[in-house]
């Protein structure tokens, strides 16, 4: 679908006529020097070292006892600002000293020499960079061996991802629309000039940007975090469309394409006027419009990649995830969200793994009578809503608690990787794949051995958000016909695509039903995957899983007063509706799904009459 949209407006964007060349860019040499300072060895720009001579030795490894205010930390670094001799400053704390880490310094060196090198390039080449002053390999803070590289602050200055949310954020859209402009022109010659310098910045998103404003709609950009810059050699036109793909991940969700076309077509400008001004320079091998091609291909294949390395996150104790350990119980939890959602209270939070511990003393006491509420409870789980609190603010969540309906999926269950873990596998790779989902919040499970006795999982509860199928009706039943026309032929173009997304992301629904659905939100309606245990990878994509789940979803609705035959095709015409795809795709679609869907009617009348059998009850 993106790809879609970035051809659909390709052609309504103008290219400008290229700049004449600039002359040749002699490099710029920085001069540098290593001394001894203090008792410790640094490596300084020229005009750093009245500053290293007058900053006592010990004061760099205790940056907190100094007064200097701590701007960032994680497991591998911390960010302090100081002023020293009267100029603002960041001082990196680089640390690891784990195998991994000691193999890659033996090979690549320090990552403060990396970034020193990196800046050091940048600044020879005129290419708009943090300056590094001066770094030190040989330090202890706080009992831990760490390197530290001091870079001159600049100020004014803001990380291009909160800045941009800010200039988009305009209501005045005239100025809004002149700020972006100006400011994906600054980002299209920046990008340019290091490519055709023989720079790319390996790790290029909206964070490693920092924008300075200059004058009313005149902004500079920097890069910033240059350890793994890779520098000193043309850029291939694989490595170009893999750099700008970095870039285009992030705005890809918070700019409209043709803020992103603009930018290309400036960066094949700038990339012109750049070409024989550096001695990397080279002319690239694409056109605009197999760029654009190329950079949507490269965006699916680095989202994937992106995507792989935080599902892993979700298995391993670190930053965002905590290990759980209660009696029996063992699990994981959330403990803090990268990126907050508005809709999502618990994303704002910063829980602790001691007050987890605290409330999973007892997990089965949620699913006791008095402790939550019953929202469901079959021969497949039960489930319930209930409320826990952190600093006196309420969290609404749902537990789940699996169960077998036959000796079958009971040995299945035993044996193999339990329900609750695949949902919650299936649904944090949802959420980082930009796929609507209710958060699942922790896990645990209660194993013999290798055996899987019970299992829980707890997803975030959505205040005021019911199923698809209970919408539909509750619209139906309150709305004048002219309302129920347009919100149920809204509602099947959202559909539409939240299935269609769903697919394109490599994922079959085998319980696609409009139970399985929620709707939240008012006025505007969002639509969620719930019960995640349901979905599941695919390798590949497959026809069959799709005509399954529009079939399930299909049949889920057929009881639904309102709906006919005009909504179903709607809805099948929404779905087909990719670029290039024939308009009457919708119609061998239906073709396709009319047995099977009889099928399934069948299959559904049988297991009601079962259920009614055994349960009294549908």
């Amino acid at each position: 679908m993106e790809t879609a949209k970035l051809k659909a407006v390709a052609q309504s964007v103008p290219l400008e006529g290229a700049f004449a060349h600039p002359p040749f860019v002699q490099p710029v040499h920085i001069a540098s020097a290593r001394a001894r300072f203090h008792g410790r060895d640094w490596v300084y720009r020229n005009g750093f070292d009245a500053v290293l001579a007058k900053v006592p030795g010990p004061a760099w490894a205790d940056p907190e006892g100094q007064g200097w205010q701590r701007v960032k930390r994680n497991a591998r670094r911390e960010v302090w600002r100081a002023r020293l001799d009267g100029a603002a400053y960041y001082l990196k704390y680089y640390f690891g000293d784990g195998f991994a880490m000691r193999v890659r310094r033996f090979f690549r060196g320090p990552a403060c020499e990396a970034e020193w090198k990196g800046g050091i390039y940048a600044l020879q080449a005129g290419i708009p960079a943090v300056a590094p002053a001066g770094y030190t390999t040989d330090l202890i803070k706080n009992g831990a061996r760490c390197s530290l590289l001091v870079t001159e602050a600049v100020e004014p200055a803001y990380a291009l991802d909160e800045f941009w949310e800010q200039v988009v954020a305009d209501d005045d859209l005239a100025r809004r629309r002149r700020d972006t402009a100006q400011l994906v022109k600054a980002l299209a010659q920046m990008i340019a000039r290091a490519h055709q310098a023989g720079f790319e910045h390996l790790d290029m998103h909206a964070a490693n940007i920092l924008v300075q404003p200059l004058a009313p709609r005149r902004y500079r950009p920097l890069f910033v975090d240059l350890q793994s810059a890779r520098r000193g050699v043309p850029l291939s036109d694989a490595a170009v469309v893999r750099n700008l793909a970095q870039l285009n991940q992030w705005f890809r969700r918070r700019s409209d394409v043709t803020a992103r076309l603009r930018f290309l077509r400036a960066y094949l400008r700038y990339r012109n006027e750049y070409e024989h001004a550096f001695e990397h320079g080279r002319p690239l091998g694409h056109s605009f419009r197999s760029l654009v091609q190329a950079l949507a291909r490269a965006a699916e294949r680095h989202a994937e990649l992106l995507g792989a390395q935080r599902d892993r996150r979700a298995m391993r104790e670190g930053q965002y995830f905590t290990r759980l350990r209660a009696g029996e119980w063992r699990g994981m939890a959330v403990i803090r969200t990268k990126h907050a959602s508005a809709d999502s209270p618990l994303s704002r939070l910063v829980l602790t793994p001691a007050w987890w511990r605290e409330q999973l003393r007892d997990p089965l006491r949620w699913f006791r009578n008095g402790e939550t509420e019953s929202c469901k409870e079959s021969h497949s789980a039960w489930v319930r809503r209930g409320m826990l609190s952190f600093e006196n603010q309420p969290l609404p969540l749902i537990f789940k608690r699996p169960r077998a309906r036959n000796w079958r999926r009971r040995l299945r269950q035993l044996l193999g990787v339990s329900r609750s873990v695949r949902g919650w596998r299936i649904g944090h790779a949802l959420l980082n794949r930009h796929v609507a989902a209710a958060r699942p919040v922790a896990v645990l499970e209660r194993r013999w051995g290798p055996l899987v006795l019970d299992s829980i999982l707890i997803t975030e509860a959505i205040p005021g958000a019911c199923d698809l199928e209970t919408w539909l009706r509750r619209t139906h039943a309150a709305s004048r016909p002219d309302v129920w026309l347009m919100r149920k032929r809204q509602m099947a173009d959202l559909m539409a695509q939240h299935l269609r997304r769903l697919h394109e992301r490599g994922f079959e629904h085998r319980d696609c039903k409009a139970g399985n659905v929620l709707v939240a939100g008012q006025p505007k309606s969002k639509l969620l995957w719930i019960d995640m245990d349901g979905l599941r990878r695919a390798r590949r994509w497959s026809k069959k899983g799709e005509l399954r789940a529009l079939a399930a979803l299909h049949v889920s609705l057929s009881d639904v007063q309102g709906l006919n035959l005009a909504d179903r095709v709607r809805f099948l015409r929404a779905y087909t509706a990719r670029f290039g795809a024939d308009r009457r795709a919708w119609k061998t679609l239906w073709r396709q799904l009319e047995h099977l869907v009889a099928a399934r009617t069948r299959a559904r009348a049988a297991r009601r009459l079962w259920k009614l059998q055994h349960y009294g009850r549908e």
